[in-house]
């Protein structure tokens, strides 16, 4: 850039810092996914300041050196604007958050038409301050179970980050994660489709819902403990002390090991209705003439 070009240039950016920004939000400059198209956005910012004699001359924007140095101005009002918009975004916000923590579960949140959510750990929910529109509408991070209000007029949705969950009133469980979503349905009807695909599956009362890999599937649950993490109570028949320490490792969050693999093949036939995980262990022990001991956060369960 020569310098009498670079003094132009500079001259042209004393002092008009604000009143560019000030233009460009003005114009009807959209932010969209296209590809844009700087030689017609600086034309008409171009345009708007000579009319309001901001700049002067004709020859200032001739040279590419100059042109590129005006590109600049160009991406940086459109970055202003993308933060003008999403700014004003998060401020008209009124959206609600609860977490559930690691060693949290059904946490409790009333959302504004009285449904009711419970949220296992390591679960989060946002939700609207007040449900406006034709629809009711939450995204969900994790696991949780629902209780919907019926309302006929505004369908409830649930964002599951892979799925999308349209119910009336109902009651149904969610578990998103490691690219997957899955609803089991214990009461109404729910509509359960891939966010990246076309398929969808209606569920009913005590079907079982899978989205992955771009596909919706309905196949019915076989695990009573599917909900232990809400209703705190265990129900094994016949099944291998390995499932018994699986399912209390979901449901309570512990660790348990065993000395060797023959005591995970033990038959366990037993309901633990709201038992403390170590008043569990206790009576397995004593069941099978087992020992435990407890090293941090770590059971191990050994042959007496």
């Amino acid at each position: 850039m020569e310098d009498k070009e670079r003094i132009m240039f500079d001259d042209f950016l004393s002092g008009q810092k604000q009143a560019v920004q000030k233009y460009w939000m003005e114009m009807d400059v959209t932010v969209k996914n296209e590809k844009v198209d700087t030689d017609k956005a600086w034309n008409k910012l171009y345009k708007r300041l000579k009319t309001d004699k901001l700049i002067r001359g004709r020859n200032i924007f001739r040279t590419t050196a100059v042109r590129i140095a005006a590109s600049v101005i160009i991406i940086i009002g459109l970055t202003f604007t993308g933060l003008y918009i999403g700014t004003n975004i998060f401020e008209k916000s009124n959206d609600n958050i609860t977490t559930a923590g690691m060693n949290q579960k059904n946490v409790r949140v009333e959302l504004p038409d009285g449904s009711t959510v419970f949220l296992n750990r390591n679960s989060s929910i946002r939700y609207p301050g007040k449900f406006e529109g034709r629809t009711r509408s939450v995204k969900l991070e994790g696991e949780a179970y629902f209780d919907i209000r019926n309302d006929a007029s505004r369908p409830f949705t649930v964002d599951a980050g892979e799925a999308n969950i349209t119910v009336l009133g109902t009651s149904f469980n969610v578990n998103s994660g490691n690219n997957r979503v899955e609803v089991l349905v214990t009461s109404g009807k729910v509509m359960l489709k891939s966010n990246r695909g076309e398929e969808s599956v209606t569920l009913e009362q005590g079907d079982f819902g899978l989205v992955a890999d771009n596909s919706a599937l309905k196949t019915h649950n076989d695990d009573p403990n599917y909900l232990s993490w809400k209703t705190n109570v265990l129900i094994f028949e016949g099944d291998s002390l390995g499932k018994v320490i699986s399912d209390l490792k979901r449901v309570h969050n512990i660790n348990i090991e065993t000395e060797n693999d023959e005591i995970r093949n033990l038959r366990v036939s037993s309901v633990f209705d709201n038992q403390s995980p170590e008043t569990i262990i206790r009576i397995i022990c004593t069941t099978f003439n087992l020992e435990y001991y407890k090293e941090g956060d770590k059971y191990f369960l050994d042959t007496k």
